[in-house]
């Protein structure tokens, strides 16, 4: 069966049967945000950040950056079984349904303006590309995030004739593993490209839009049946004088998003730093999506959270070789792993934070080929924060995490080095939702153990009651408060035990590697799981614990950002009361604000020169706005 086809599984010592499973999950859906009816050509995007948001209704679809490896450049969209609200489409089990669609605004196929008004015609060479890979993912099967469409399932193209009011399938792909697509292609990511001749598209009004065709299977076991069926697109382009072997692009741009400058956590509490928990280099994948090969310069800075730069590297220029034939990516180690030559400051603070920004320039003085989506993907940031919770994951689950055995009683801890005494007062936790909720009355109990030589040793704390899975929403931790504060030192080990043996379906981000830190116990022994990823598990201290959200309040992360001249403007989906920071392609802050009023900023400062500039809002994403005269 497909559900049980992505399990991965551990056969323990003993005579017991036990297993970690993983099944696969979604992220939050973006907000509806409505483009101009009649949008002119060109149409492109590559889903690297949150301006995309004005070309599409997301109907259940999801912009994300890591639910499948590797896309051409950074970010992609996703299209699964789980509606915007994140329940599973109605249907019964094994029926074939349209799940997820990604719809694009109406678009003028009627007519082109510039250099002059003009009818387009087939003669025009009009075309459709795009990158699509399933899910699933690839390599050993102990690193595969996601759930791989069945053949029978399908991603359907289909292109809508304003005049008959009428939606046409053009294109459609059967479901097929990665690997598959690789042996077929040569390459995980293939891409379409599709003409548009008829007159009945070449209207006014003209849209097009992605459709899942999926299904579940019969799974009986509690909480398994989630997710299902993903397929991820990347890099839509639409425009006119192409051909079907137009698929060379003058793009040098990053692959990955920006890595925490942490060896092991993304974040962790301050008085817990120490110098060697900083990397001592970067991992950067750099892709030039052109024919021939290509000079770009890279560099990164770091600045503090009132935007004093701190640190800045420069890599210089180097030749980025195509990514194809060979799929091939830049191997200069002075921009595909630039040292970190740099430790943050000691902060008397408890809560702080830096950011590290990454920027791409393609020829010698930057001056030279224009690379044409330069506004996109050539600059990636991450936010490094510092606070009152240690955190080994991102925020955001490609899977769903549990153990299964014939025992009834199972254990999960997760490894946290402390350097100096702390005093643990909740944990927080991600649970996915599952089909009717079946894993919300799962019970469990909060436990915790100190060091026994590498392991957890001897049980400190553990519930005197039983807890429950609760839900607040994609990606929003729920915290769970001790009964009675902790005092802690040295090594410990933080999880739960089940007293049953149903799957809980917890968070696991796949995008970063602590399995070395997770343990699980069925019988008498501790084993280390041999999983790729991160429990969705944060331990929280102090007193902070109790006046602090449990997560990142990203409200202000789909703000809408953009340019009318020189000035920079900013509309927040809700009043913001955030720091809003501006930063030139170098990471140098050219404007700051404290707290921002309102649902809108306009930042008018004479001395912004024309060019691409990053606008930071609170702990939110980053926006890129070119500024013009």
């Amino acid at each position: 069966m497909k559900r049980l086809a992505v399990l991965l599984c551990l056969l323990l010592s003993g005579s017991l049967f036990a297993q970690e499973v993983l099944l696969p999950v979604r992220f939050a859906a973006p907000p509806q945000l409505k483009g101009q009816s009649g949008s002119e050509l060109p149409f492109f995007d590559d889903f690297c950040d949150s301006s995309s948001f004005s070309r599409w209704t997301f109907g259940g679809a999801f912009p994300n950056h890591g639910y499948a490896p590797l896309p051409p450049t950074v970010g992609m969209v996703t299209l699964d079984a789980y509606d915007a609200d994140g329940n599973l489409y109605p249907q019964q089990l094994s029926e074939k349904v349209g799940g997820d669609t990604l719809l694009s605004v109406p678009l003028r196929l009627d007519s082109v303006f510039y250099p002059y008004p003009r009818r387009i015609s087939a003669d025009d060479s009009l075309y459709l590309s795009f990158y699509f890979t399933t899910g699933g993912g690839y390599g050993n099967y102990w690193e595969r995030s996601g759930d791989t469409p069945e053949k029978d399932d399908s991603l359907l193209l289909q292109f809508y004739a304003p005049q008959q009011d009428q939606w046409h399938t053009v294109w459609r792909f059967p479901g097929l593993p990665p690997d598959s697509l690789r042996s077929w292609y040569g390459t995980y990511w293939p891409q379409v490209t599709l003409p548009i001749t008829e007159a009945d598209f070449l209207q006014q009004g003209f849209r097009f839009r992605f459709v899942n065709y999926c299904s579940l299977d019969n799974v009986t076991k509690v909480g398994y049946l989630a997710n299902a069926d993903q397929w991820n697109i990347d890099y839509v382009y639409l425009d006119l004088n192409r051909h079907c072997g137009d698929t060379a692009f003058r793009d040098v741009a990053f692959v990955n998003p920006a890595q925490s400058m942490l060896r092991d956590f993304q974040s962790m509490p301050f008085r817990q730093f120490a110098y060697s928990d900083m990397r001592d280099s970067l991992s950067l994948t750099i892709a030039n999506l052109f024919s021939e090969e290509l000079a770009a310069q890279y560099g990164y800075s770091i600045c503090d959270q009132q935007g004093t730069e701190l640190h800045r590297y420069e890599g210089g220029f180097e030749n980025v070789p195509p990514f194809m034939p060979g799929c091939r990516y830049q191997t200069s180690p002075l921009h595909a792993r630039p040292p970190l030559a740099f430790t943050l400051p000691v902060s008397p603070s408890e809560s702080c934070s830096f950011d590290i920004v990454h920027s791409l320039r393609e020829g010698v003085g930057g001056s030279s080929a224009i690379d044409r989506y330069r506004t996109r993907n050539d600059t990636v940031a991450f936010h490094q924060r510092f606070d009152y919770y240690y955190a080994y994951d991102d925020g955001s689950p490609e899977n769903g995490y549990g153990l299964t055995s014939t025992n009834s009683v199972l254990w999960l801890a997760v490894r946290f080095p402390l350097r100096v005494e702390d005093t643990l007062t909740a944990i927080d936790l991600y649970f996915n939702t599952t089909y009717g909720q079946q894993n919300a009355s799962v019970p469990f109990l909060l436990t915790v153990w100190d060091d026994g030589g590498g392991r957890p040793g001897n049980c400190i704390y553990q519930d005197s009651g039983q807890r429950k899975p609760c839900f607040e929403g994609f990606n929003r931790f729920v915290r769970y408060f001790l009964e009675e504060p902790l005092v802690c030192n040295g090594t410990i080990y933080v999880g739960l035990q089940q007293n049953n043996n149903v799957f809980l379906n917890l968070g696991f981000d796949r995008n970063n590697d602590a399995s070395s830190a997770i343990f699980y116990m069925t019988s008498i022994d501790w084993q280390t799981s041999i999983l790729k990823g991160s429990l969705m598990l944060r331990p929280c201290f102090g007193q902070r614990a109790f006046v602090t959200a449990p997560q990142v309040d990203e409200s202000v992360a789909f703000a809408r950002v953009w340019s009318e001249g020189s000035v920079i403007k900013i509309r927040f989906q809700v009043g913001c009361g955030q720091p809003v920071q501006v930063f030139d392609l170098m990471g140098r802050r050219v404007f700051f604000l404290p707290v921002a009023d309102g649902c809108k900023l306009e930042v008018q400062t004479p001395s912004l020169r024309p060019g691409l500039y990053l606008v930071r809002i609170g702990t939110a994403a980053a926006h890129k706005v070119i500024v013009k005269q």
